[in-house]
């Protein structure tokens, strides 16, 4: 194994670290064999570089060799964001999770606290009234019985606590911001990713790729959200089969009006709890209900449940109009507190 400051040489002198090495360097960082100058330089100087498909690869090992990970559903779906967009939106992808899992897709949703929007899934479902606080035997009950479960990151991934405070002192953005939606604790193989940066869309699909993920998309939302968008265009790369194909999609093609970004703006847990309540009850139409629309019939696509967005918008509108949302979201409730 090489020295920690062979690993921070090589990544000042512009060369990037192969797969092995970066697992190495941050099986050090996570463990705590090296000092937090050292760490933060080492953060710092990959940022400044640009992290490579096998160096965020390498981290992903690293810090699944350490986490609790739940065997036995690998066949479910994720819906998950970088975060760090700046959108201030509403939790589109928690809902979204609602919607399809009402539709027929077993959802694994994982997620953590604010990042971008003014609350994080975390927040807005605790504010519902659902338990992210649950055991093993009580997440494969929810997945067994309702088709749908919250993995809260911090459950899942303790060891990350080690690099919180160091994360904090940096105060920009790291490798780190990218690894989350990475790091199911179920180890889906089929999700939508979103990404702050349309940059790193590539990256990301190829270690997704590396990560034998059977069919995802990894989104950058009109160069601006970290999911799918109805304001704009949406550039997407498609793992699927062991291929990679670049898509653009726009949502007007398929009769969503195109929306503004303050339409889809957000608040605190108690006001994108309400929001959510409201598209689930079937009170909140236009923008706010076209982009989860949007988001839920791309997962069915993505689980082969239609074959195409259109007939996906189709289901997902039928979900939310009869109700289906809303009971799916009260048996998360009701199931996750018993």
């Amino acid at each position: 194994m090489k020295n920690f400051t062979d690993y921070i040489k090589s990544i000042k002198d512009g060369v990037d670290l192969s797969s092995k090495d970066s697992e190495n360097a941050f099986d050090q960082i996570l463990l705590q064999k090296v000092g937090d100058s050292e760490i933060i330089e080492f953060l710092t100087s990959l940022s400044k570089k640009g992290e490579s498909v096998d160096e965020i690869f390498g981290a992903v090992i690293s810090i699944k060799k350490k986490a609790n990970i739940i065997k036995g559903f690998s066949n479910t779906f994720d819906t998950c964001g970088t975060g760090g967009d700046g959108s201030k939106t509403f939790n589109i992808s928690t809902i979204s999770a609602i919607v399809t899992a009402a539709s027929g897709v077993c959802v694994a949703k994982h997620g953590n606290k604010a990042v971008s929007s003014l609350t994080g899934s975390a927040d807005v479902l605790s504010e519902l009234g659902i338990n992210i606080n649950l055991d093993e035997n009580k997440i494969i009950n929810c997945l067994n019985k309702i088709n749908l479960c919250f993995l809260f990151a911090p459950n899942f991934h303790p060891i990350l606590k080690n690099v919180a405070e160091i994360r904090k002192k940096i105060g920009k953005r790291t490798i780190f911001n990218i690894l989350g939606p990475l790091l199911s604790p179920v180890e889906c193989k089929k999700q939508i990713m979103g990404v702050y940066d349309i940059n790193i869309l590539m990256k990301v699909a190829e270690v997704l790729k590396k990560l034998e993920t059977e069919h995802a998309w990894v989104v950058s939302g009109n160069k601006e959200y970290d999911e799918l968008t109805t304001t704009g265009k949406n550039y997407i790369i498609e793992i699927k089969n062991k291929k990679i194909k670049e898509l653009e999609i726009d949502s007007t093609l398929f009769g969503i009006q195109k929306s503004n970004k303050k339409d889809l703006i957000g608040g605190d847990s108690k006001k994108n709890a309400e929001i959510i309540k409201g598209i689930l009850k079937g009170e909140i139409s236009g923008p706010k209900k076209d982009i989860v629309m949007l988001n839920s019939a791309s997962a069915l696509y993505i689980n082969n449940k239609v074959k195409d967005i259109e007939s996906g918008l189709e289901i997902v509108n039928k979900t939310i109009l009869s109700g289906d949302g809303f009971k799916k979201l009260n048996d998360l409730i009701e199931l996750s507190n018993s």
